[in-house]
């Protein structure tokens, strides 16, 4: 079931920032399984690699929101998880085969970037990543016009869930939150788009309902 939270009396739509992993790409179970086996991880590595992620959610600090902040370099961080798991920290370099800079699209999101694009709609890709990560993001998806701008984490010091992150968006976009929805597959994002009045749509791993919804709201 897909989850929409609606601002009360919206103003027209204007502005759809649209998060990267497991949102633009294959959901983040397909990518972390790709990439576990890209880096010839055994079941003992991926167990501990996992673990780590442990507080990635409910926390803010961890040497991973570091990195998306920008804080830490992120040949510290590949390091970080080399030690937590010998050959681990491939997964986070960009110039290994195993990174998941790799990852896949999914089709559809490609075909709903398109259309937006089409119709001339402010798109932001609003994505928690890596400085390294920028240029492959840049060519894959702003340089063909996939995307009006790219707001990644790491380089402008805050990640989602912050506020400050959601207010540079709107800012560059030019627009109020009731103007802007928000696609991302992490509840915790979306509900801190919501307290500045945007719309905001969970993907799951069955994404067509969701992009149903994004072409509803911009009349495509």
């Amino acid at each position: 079931m897909v989850v929409r939270v609606v601002a009360s009396s919206p103003m027209p739509t204007q502005a759809l920032l649209i998060d990267w992993a497991g949102t633009v790409t294959v959901p983040m179970s397909q990518m972390m399984l790709a990439a576990t086996q890209r880096a010839e991880l055994d079941d003992e590595s991926i167990a501990a690699l996992f673990a780590s992620f442990g507080d990635y959610v409910g926390g803010n600090d961890t040497p991973f929101h570091r990195a998306e902040r920008g804080e830490l370099d992120d040949d510290d961080l590949i390091e970080h998880f080399n030690q937590i798991a010998p050959g681990a920290g491939a997964i986070f370099d960009v110039t290994s085969p195993a990174s998941f800079i790799h990852s896949p699209d999914r089709p559809e999101m490609i075909t709903l970037l398109e259309d937006l694009g089409s119709a001339d709609i402010t798109v932001f890709l609003a994505t928690n990543n890596f400085q390294s990560f920028q240029d492959s993001l840049a060519s894959r998806y702003l340089d063909n016009g996939l995307v009006s701008a790219i707001v990644n984490s790491a380089l402008v010091g805050t990640r989602k869930p912050e506020d400050a992150f959601f207010e540079l968006c709107l800012d560059a976009a030019g627009c109020d939150g009731t103007q802007a929805l928000l696609l991302d597959d992490q509840q915790r994002n979306l509900d801190a788009a919501a307290t500045f009045g945007m719309e905001t749509i969970l993907v799951e791993d069955d994404c067509e309902p969701a992009i149903t919804i994004v072409r509803e709201a911009f009349g495509l």
